[in-house]
């Protein structure tokens, strides 16, 4: 399997070289934004597993899951061979693009993302304190600051507190440290608020059986019990 995943980013990296290259040839390279990315990480081996999120139950919101790849490209517009260490989210990528082209962002969309195209060009600030993962992973929610991750399994856990500073491999869960119990309501409130402010009832996955097993069952698949491993729409 690990053989497979190295050959596919193999792949995926020659490809990627032909779309540069025909930009080039086409002279419209400095003119093009080229963003590389993914919509979840992946854990080849990592806490004993093989997949994202979902390749896990209860469902898992370890670092290798829910980091992305971003990698965003414009030569004369954004500094090349630059690194920034910000916390962004996927939410973030319509107001960062739709801000980078210089265009208004709807009137009539409330959006819970973030611009961070001053980010890309190093032109000032646009990153964030925290962010909030949330969506595919129904009942698992989680939020992140810069050192600490919070993770919410409704209704009854089992709950996570993770030091990322000290514990970057996720390897001692603080949720029962009493010297802790402060920022966990903290960041508690914090995932709660968030939720209250941006979720709308008919699409919130809290109340979905989302129940792991990564890419076995299609969507509106049937586990061998015969209930759903996601709700059909």
């Amino acid at each position: 399997m690990l053989k497979g995943y190295f050959a596919a980013v193999t792949a995926m990296d020659l490809d990627v070289g032909r779309l540069l290259d025909k930009l080039e040839e086409k002279g419209i390279r400095d003119d093009t934004l080229v963003v590389f990315t993914s919509d979840n990480g992946f854990s080849c081996g990592h806490h004993g597993f093989w997949g994202k999120g979902n390749g896990t139950y209860p469902l898992n919101m370890y670092e290798n899951s829910v980091r992305i790849p971003f990698i965003a490209s414009q030569p004369g517009r954004i500094p090349g061979g630059s690194c920034v260490d910000a916390l962004c989210s996927a939410i973030d990528f319509m107001p960062s693009l739709i801000d980078y082209v210089g265009l208004d962002l709807p009137v009539d969309l409330t959006l819970p993302g973030h611009t961070f195209a001053p980010l890309l060009t190093g032109s000032g600030a646009g990153e964030r304190e925290t962010i909030v993962v949330y969506d595919e992973y129904g009942p698992t929610r989680m939020v992140r600051t810069a050192d600490w991750k919070y993770v919410r399994r409704h209704p009854g856990g089992p709950d996570e507190l993770w030091d990322l500073v000290n514990d970057p491999d996720e390897r001692a869960n603080r949720i029962d440290d009493p010297g802790q119990r402060s920022r966990i309501r903290d960041m508690q409130m914090h995932l709660n608020d968030w939720f209250a402010s941006h979720a709308r009832p008919e699409k919130d996955g809290l109340n979905l059986p989302v129940s792991g097993g990564g890419q076995l069952r299609p969507v509106g698949g049937k586990w061998e019990d015969g209930s759903k491993s996601f709700v059909e729409n």
